[in-house]
């Protein structure tokens, strides 16, 4: 063995040892160069960070395991032999081996996205992808009932982790006892006699005396129900009621739903408005919440961003800073750059998980889907280790319904602002969409089936002579709701991008299949264009004007939030075009804690008069 071997394997053992027995924020390069007894130089030079030295020890302690198993794995046999003999592999390993595993799910959220990404490929590698071949044989010669493969073989990696406790060592003892509790429960269920007594004990034991080591194998979401609901104001009343609820509802800066959801001991994940699959969360009945600023003076959260940023990413943090909003996750995107590195800071000022959603740069790339879909179910793995609940295919599937069931009742609304914009006005719309945010998809679905009706139903809004628009560039940061109104009041807002609008998902999602493909297929071939989409079978001016011709609108309010660079970008193009196809056009700014628009409402209706009077 060379001398650089040597070394490796010292540094390796120690580094092992301190981080069984430390958390990883606590262990130093200095202890793991003093402990294997070599210089720091000696250890940088082989590992430039600390990060860069643990991923390198699980990394390779994970291939070994991955090497193992699969030995174990290839052997012939049925479904349950083969199951056992992994099982059994695992368990005969020595103590300090078996432990680390344990090191994948303490420390994965205090990782950097990169290593985070490849840790979780080679623990995948190692086990949970052997156990699936497994059953997916098992399923094909019938020896297993059908299911979801994949949930089936991380079920049965959560059992085998389970006896690592130090309470399962003291209820099974020795080997064998755990090799049957795991074959036992996962291939008989707590129905049989043998496994319910093994199951029996080491709940009990559990539930008397937890400790930290403990891993928790999450349920199934519970259902959910709109007769226990966090907005019931609206109900029972008439149409100027709701939608002055709904307002109230959205200009509240406590946001009281939030607060009532977490007392009923749920769990929420935030998230920027954009681009996230809140049907994962849903499945998992957490409460996502898409966050989008606000009003309020970012006294705390100024001095975490440089004073050229976007107002959003402050105002954002500036909820969770200041406790108007508590969440439990959070996740963002890289939609530019200062959104990337939104969860790095976020992270740094909060111990909940904080994640970047990867979206694909390159849409026409053949592996696109495949990448998106890896996205989602590394985040689905982080949602079900957050809310508790198993993210099943019975639960997602029905979350994809009620998803489809809300985008529906949405396309009917903006139906009506097309065809009649004088039922619903720019502010009432707005809020009626902005609430999606805030309550569940349940309570909302309920609320658009109950007012839609009353809104095609009015006899008191008489139609106008006002210019009919699209409102375009509120893709991320959204203009105050005084500056909609005020819009509104100028002119017909027939079509917009606010809150994503009609440029989400514009058909139904399947629910059926790979419903994580389902999803990943929605946002790359159903979903409309955007700022952030670097797509050119969907050119973002073209289907800008697509939008123009289908509502009919005699001119277009291009607005942006300042210093946000896609926006602003994408005007550039759209002014080109417009410029081209002789459609007037409105450039504006804003921010969102603007509150005078007296200057830019005398410049709108000197350009509507100039429209209506040309």
């Amino acid at each position: 063995m060379g001398k650089k071997e040597t070394t490796v394997n010292k540094v390796m053992e120690t580094a092992q040892q301190l981080f069984l027995d430390g958390s990883y924020a606590d262990v130093t390069m200095d202890q793991i160069a003093a402990g294997a007894d070599v210089t720091k130089g000696a250890l940088y030079h082989h590992y430039s960070s600390k990060e860069d030295l643990y991923l390198a020890m699980m990394i390779s302690d994970l291939k070994e395991k991955k090497a193992l198993f699969s030995t174990a794995v290839g052997l012939k046999g049925s479904c349950q032999e083969r199951l056992r003999n992994l099982t059994e592999a695992f368990l005969m390993l020595p103590p300090k081996k078996r432990l680390l595993i344990k090191l994948v799910r303490r420390n994965i959220n205090t990782l950097g996205i990169p290593t985070r990404n490849q840790l979780i490929n080679a623990y995948q590698e190692a086990l949970p992808n052997q156990v699936q071949s497994i059953i997916e044989d098992g399923i094909a010669s019938k020896e297993l009932k059908p299911g979801d493969p994949r949930l089936l073989a991380w079920s049965f990696v959560a059992l085998v982790e389970t006896v690592l406790s130090l309470h399962a060592d003291r209820i099974l003892n020795g080997k064998e006892s755990k090799l049957e509790f795991v074959l036992n429960l996962f291939l008989n269920g707590a129905c049989d006699q043998k496994a319910t007594e093994a199951v029996t004990d080491l709940l009990q034991d559990l539930a008397t005396t937890p400790t930290e080591d403990d891993i928790i194998i999450p349920s199934a979401a519970p259902t959910r129900s709109v007769d226990d609901p966090v907005f019931p104001e609206w109900r029972g009343k008439d149409l100027d009621d709701i939608q002055l609820e709904c307002r109230d509802l959205v200009e509240d800066d406590t946001y009281p739903t939030l607060s009532r959801w977490r007392e009923s001991g749920r769990k929420i994940l935030g998230h920027f408005q954009v681009y996230f699959p809140e049907e994962i969360a849903h499945a998992a009945d957490m409460l996502p919440f898409k966050v989008r600023g606000g009003t309020v003076e970012p006294t705390h959260a100024d001095s975490r961003f440089g004073s050229y940023l976007c107002s959003i990413l402050k105002t954002s943090m500036e909820l969770v800073l200041s406790d108007r909003v508590k969440l439990d996750m959070f996740v963002t995107h890289p939609i530019c750059d200062a959104a990337r590195n939104l969860a790095a800071v976020w992270g740094r000022n909060f111990d909940y998980p904080c994640q970047i959603l990867y979206l694909p740069q390159n849409a026409n790339s053949g592996y696109t889907a495949t990448y998106l879909q890896g996205e989602y179910d590394r985040l689905q793995s982080t949602v079900e280790e957050i809310s508790g609940n198993s993210v099943t295919q019975e639960a997602l599937s029905q979350s994809i319904a009620l998803f489809n069931r809300n985008r529906a009742l949405l396309r009917e609304l903006y139906e009506i602002k097309r065809d009649t914009p004088w039922l619903v006005s720019a502010e009432d719309a707005y809020c009626l969409v902005a609430i999606s945010g805030l309550i569940p998809k349940e309570e909302h679905n309920l609320l658009l089936e109950t007012v839609l009706p009353m809104i095609r139903s009015r006899t008191d809004a008489k139609k106008e002579d006002r210019i009919r628009i699209v409102f375009e560039g509120g893709f991320c940061e959204q203009p105050p709701l005084d500056l909609i109104r005020m819009v509104g009041q100028t002119c017909y807002v027939v079509d917009d991008d606010l809150l994503i609008g009609l440029r989400w998902i514009l058909e139904d999602i399947p629910t059926e299949g790979d419903l994580l493909h389902n999803l990943a297929d929605a946002y790359l071939e159903k979903s409309s264009y955007s700022p952030v989409q670097h797509d050119l079978r969907k050119p973002k001016e073209k289907m800008l004007q697509q939008r123009v011709e289908q509502s009919g609108a005699e001119a277009v309010i291009l607005t942006a939030a300042k210093m946000c660079e896609p926006g602003l970008e994408e005007q550039v193009a759209y002014t080109h075009t417009l410029d081209k196809d002789g459609t007037a056009y409105f450039v504006s700014e804003f921010e969102e804690n603007m509150t005078s628009f007296d200057h830019l409402g005398l410049q709108l209706e000197t350009f509507m008069e100039n429209l209506l009077f040309s």
